[in-house]
């Protein structure tokens, strides 16, 4: 029986990806959606996560990659600006936080059946899980878990190892749920997790078996609905 809920916060429950698509918008002369996309699956997913995973955190690795996928000469000043618009897409994170409209509704539901709610993350557990509640009202998350916090990336099963024995609760008791498969389902389903991956984009379905969840859900209603089944 499902205790625990691990969830993910960033394109999971807040709009992060809308967020940085509008700052992204002009620079080196494309539009945002499309320099973001390349980011995240021409250099983060396709290169970043098959190749150089020691360098998942190093947002300037990844500006140099991106050049070399565009088939542009390295340029300082465009990757400084790249790399500031991301920074202050993690303050308005903070400050300003656009929730996805089925996000406080899923929390609240879970919360209403007695599930443990923990808020997985990569970095700054703590301060999501307060501007989450700034902005509710409310308080959601027994338990706030980060790659800091854990000491080790989100795409290790270990991770998920010490997040259940910190919760207290056995791996089959709990679900993680969250947008990426390589950090929210493939470490998770390895240490015996059960997964739900939250699709909002419609992404193709990822190749390598071991990413692949036990449900896909298009928000998290849906979600919602496979944990309660």
């Amino acid at each position: 029986m499902l205790t625990t809920v691990l969830m993910d916060y960033d394109a999971t429950l807040h709009d992060w990806d809308g967020v940085i698509i509008r700052s992204l918008d002009g620079i080196l002369g494309m539009r945002g959606e499309d320099l973001y996309r390349i980011w995240v699956y021409d250099v983060h997913r396709a290169l970043i996560h098959r190749l150089y995973l020691d360098h998942h955190d190093d947002a300037v690795f990844h500006c140099r990659l991106l050049f070399r996928v565009l088939g542009k000469p390295f340029y300082q000043g465009a990757s400084n600006l790249i790399l500031e618009r991301f920074r202050e897409a993690d303050e308005e994170a903070m400050r300003r936080p656009i929730y996805f409209p089925d996000a406080v509704p899923a929390l609240r539901e879970l919360r209403s059946i007695g599930l443990t709610l923990c808020l997985s993350t990569g970095h700054l557990a703590e301060e999501k899980a307060r501007a989450l509640e700034r902005a509710t009202g409310e308080r959601f998350f027994s338990h706030v878990f980060s790659e800091p916090m854990i000491g080790c990336l989100k795409t290790e099963p270990e991770y998920y190892r010490e997040v259940v024995g910190r919760v207290g609760c056995e791996p089959d008791e709990a679900v993680s749920v969250g947008d990426t498969p390589l950090s929210d389902i493939r470490p998770a389903k390895l240490v015996g997790i059960h997964t739900i991956w939250v699709n909002r984009r419609a992404e193709p379905a990822p190749t390598d078996p071991e990413q692949v969840a036990e449900h896909e859900a298009r928000d998290l209603l849906e979600a919602v609905g496979f944990i309660k089944a």
